[in-house]
């Protein structure tokens, strides 16, 4: 799934923000995902900090299975659909959350949920407007051949009637307006 390089850049400083916390040692979004007949997935789509290799999706990944008291799951959900999670984990596997942090974190998940949720609909505007261009260029398209066929067909008749017809103004006036 692509997503636009505003929402990346949003997402990015986000996650950044929490580069001050001792406590922390990673931080990874993950967008919910859905390929034709398949079950959903969990894709990585930004961590902190930045790392050069990519991150595999939680289904590939064996070791987030295992709970552990220094990884904490935030959901990124609008009503009651799950759009993503926010994965935080502390710089030692048996460090706690203060309090304080985990708030912090839970308005991190919430305001991303809403990124995500508007990024969605942009998308989904977008692949709308994508369509409707093409249904338009169809028609325009469909619209071309009639209207090349009336302007042959009406300079047939105007060969056809001569200079001396009566007609000739309303052939012309066709043509024109054609």
């Amino acid at each position: 799934m692509r997503f636009s390089t505003r929402f990346l850049n949003l997402l990015q400083s986000q996650l950044s923000e929490f580069a001050k916390e001792p406590e922390l040692g990673r931080l990874v979004v993950y967008v919910a995902s859905n390929t034709d007949g398949e079950n959903p997935s969990l894709e990585a789509i930004g961590q902190w900090p930045l790392l050069e290799k990519s991150l595999p999706s939680v289904e590939s990944d064996v070791d987030l299975r295992s709970p552990l008291p220094g990884r904490r799951w935030y959901p990124l959900q609008e009503g009651q659909i799950l759009l993503g999670v926010l994965r935080v984990e502390a710089i030692s596997s048996t460090k706690t959350f203060s309090s304080s942090l985990d708030s912090r974190l839970q308005l991190t998940a919430s305001f991303l949920a809403q990124s995500l949720a508007i990024e969605l609909d942009r998308k989904s505007i977008l692949e709308e407007l994508n369509q409707q261009r093409e249904q338009i260029k169809m028609m325009v398209h469909q619209l071309r051949n009639p209207l090349a066929a009336l302007r042959t067909y009406a300079q047939l008749l105007l060969r056809k009637l001569g200079p001396e017809s009566s007609h000739i103004n309303l052939i012309e006036g066709l043509l024109n307006e054609q």
